[in-house]
């Protein structure tokens, strides 16, 4: 091991380490290694920052805007909506048909906007037949990264993955040469959870509800302000009970004591409560107990405001910062009233908390000011406004600007990133919408992470990281044959998939493929297919971004994912080290 390997692998460390505890954004991170990359002379200039300005970059951020136009332009959600009727009151037949929907739908557009698109539908369909959701949204998700894995444009990984290939010497990915795999996967996958769901998947029965929303618990921090009329009364005369909301706590000056009862409040006394979000805004408005909400406007919305649930997405540029710190950047026409966190249960002074991916919002303001928040890529609305009829056709010219895009990529007569690209830049000329709206459709934070991981990625290459690293692989697994060899590179990729994203490890072990493949004689392409496909078919862990958005609204826990997730993932490496060898020969080297 030379010292430019050792100074890789820590670097590799140190990354997953703030990658998985949050610490820091990922775009930060991202830049982080590719500047230390660059400082270090690993990498010159040119070669660390060229990922930035990658094909891969142009492709995906063109992806990006036709699938925000489809789904601002509410054409997939009529779609949605229409598809209810395809449902029965057979939960198994119900769930087998929303998930072919979705896999089929995820082929078109990003599986993430599937899973945003269909999540209402679930919902209402869960409700119309007294089911909890939990019964159908993770299957849903789940067929959506299926179905995404069958195209290159399905899932950010697989483009991502395609334009690394070239930097390492490979050519790109066809836009359906995952086809028949993603069929495959998507069809076993959808068979597993339709027969053995029950036992998978969360019982529905335990958790039976009528609107999830009710049960969520939020929790908030309301202040006793001079003059109130709860100054002096015990917690218990405040009548929260009636309200289905509980006192965790009391802060007052010198600390946090127990919310007892019998315990008499003070001025300025801080209390902590948790309830749904509609008794927690009932709580703030009732004037009996004159408790000032931790937000200095009061939480009864006019009537041209709404009150709505916001969801952190992973690699959020929020995370890591208290919620005054993001209730200051939102200024005071938008307000966070409560905060829901997944197992948290003890007493916490909300303000101060420090944010974290899935954290749930409940939040009050403007309408047009709630409904932009579903355009910024660090957040999503759990229950996405609708756009009304008319811009349904916007819809229709976003879908003629995809297909034509992917007949001219397909057919060679444009390269795929220039037909994307004329395909987005016809719209703005034909006035659908402006060059400014545009930049705030692309998510830049997905490209800033792909393009230093690309980097860091081509770093692994030439430093000889990634030919030590397969040196090891071959060293444990090479006696067993080359199908075990593939089975551990998909493996390892599943297992990165866990602390950092599922693009982020695809790209940071390809060049390991690439040296597997050449150390023992094979032909590479097997080899990054197997990283590509392992990377977008991990379903063990909810920080997927179309597995989170179901994570609040399904009320799941970590193990539900881990006791639904490890069989399909197991499942699809199954297919996966079946069906590669069949269509990529490994052609090895005789001697």
């Amino acid at each position: 091991m030379t010292l430019h390997i050792a100074f890789i692998l820590i670097l590799l460390v140190v990354a997953l380490i703030l990658l998985a505890t949050e610490r820091l954004p990922i775009e930060q991170v991202a830049l982080l290694l590719t500047a230390t990359l660059a400082a270090t002379g690993i990498l010159s200039p040119q070669m660390a920052f060229q990922g930035f300005a990658s094909e891969t970059v142009v492709m995906l951020a063109c992806v990006m805007v036709l699938s925000r136009r489809l789904m601002e332009s509410g054409l997939t959600a009529r779609l949605a909506s229409g598809l209810q009727r395809g449902t029965s009151l057979r939960p198994r037949a119900t769930g087998a048909w929303l998930m072919l929907v979705s896999a089929a739908l995820s082929s078109v557009v990003t599986n993430t906007s599937t899973t945003a698109v269909l999540t209402p539908v679930v919902l209402e369909v869960a409700r119309r037949m007294k089911m909890h959701p939990a019964r159908f949204l993770m299957p849903v998700a789940f067929a959506s990264m299926m179905g995404g894995s069958a195209t290159l444009i399905g899932t950010s990984t697989n483009l991502a993955a395609s334009g690394v290939m070239s930097r390492l010497g490979l050519a790109p990915f066809g836009v359906f040469e995952f086809a028949f795999v993603g069929l495959i996967v998507s069809v076993a996958g959808i068979a597993l959870l339709t027969v053995f769901g029950p036992w998978l998947l969360p019982d529905p029965a335990s958790r039976a509800s009528n609107d999830t929303s009710e049960t969520k618990p939020f929790m908030a921090t309301f202040m006793v302000q001079e003059g109130s009329p709860s100054i002096g009364k015990a917690v218990v005369e405040l009548g929260l009970d009636a309200h289905g909301v509980q006192a965790l706590a009391v802060g007052r000056e010198g600390g946090r004591v127990a919310a007892h009862p019998r315990r008499k409040l003070q001025q300025e006394d801080q209390l902590i409560l948790r309830g749904s979000g509609a008794a927690l805004i009932k709580i703030a408005n009732d004037p009996k107990l004159a408790l000032a909400a931790e937000v200095s406007a009061p939480c009864t919305p006019p009537p041209h405001q709404i009150i709505a649930e916001v969801i952190l997405m992973p690699g959020a540029r929020w995370l890591g910062q208290s919620l005054n710190a993001m209730r200051d950047l939102f200024g005071p026409d938008l307000r966070i009233m409560a905060l829901h966190r997944s197992g948290q249960s003890d007493a916490a002074l909300v303000g101060r908390m420090r944010l974290k991916t899935g954290d749930i919002l409940l939040i009050e303001g403007p309408r047009d000011m709630v409904e932009a928040i579903d355009r910024d890529p660090d957040l999503s609305l759990l229950m996405p406004p609708r756009p009304g009829p008319p811009t349904q056709r916007e819809g229709v010219y976003a879908v003629i600007a995809l297909l034509g895009a992917v007949a001219a990529g397909t057919s060679g007569v444009l390269p795929f990133s220039v037909a994307l690209l004329l395909s987005v830049l016809a719209l703005v000329l034909w006035g659908r919408f402006s060059l400014q709206d545009m930049f705030g459709m692309i998510s830049w934070r997905i490209l800033i992470l792909i393009g230093g991981m690309s980097s860091f990625g081509v770093a692994m290459q030439v430093s000889g990281t990634a030919a030590w690293l397969a040196a090891g692989l071959i060293f444990v697994l090479g006696d067993f044959g080359p199908l075990a060899v593939l089975l551990g590179l998909g493996v390892l990729t599943i297992l990165l998939t866990q602390p950092m994203s599922n693009a982020a490890a695809a790209l940071t072990l390809l060049p390991v493929a690439i040296a597997v493949a050449h150390q023992i004689g094979a032909d590479p392409r097997p080899f990054v297919v197997m990283v590509t496909l392992s990377a977008s078919l991990s379903f063990i862990a909810p920080f997927e971004p179309a597995l989170l958005l179901v994570y609040g609204p399904g009320e799941y826990r970590l193990r539900d994912f881990l006791r639904a997730g490890l069989p399909v993932t197991i499942m699809s490496l199954g297919i996966l080290l079946i069906i590669i060898p069949m269509m990529w020969p490994l052609n090895i080297a005789t001697p």
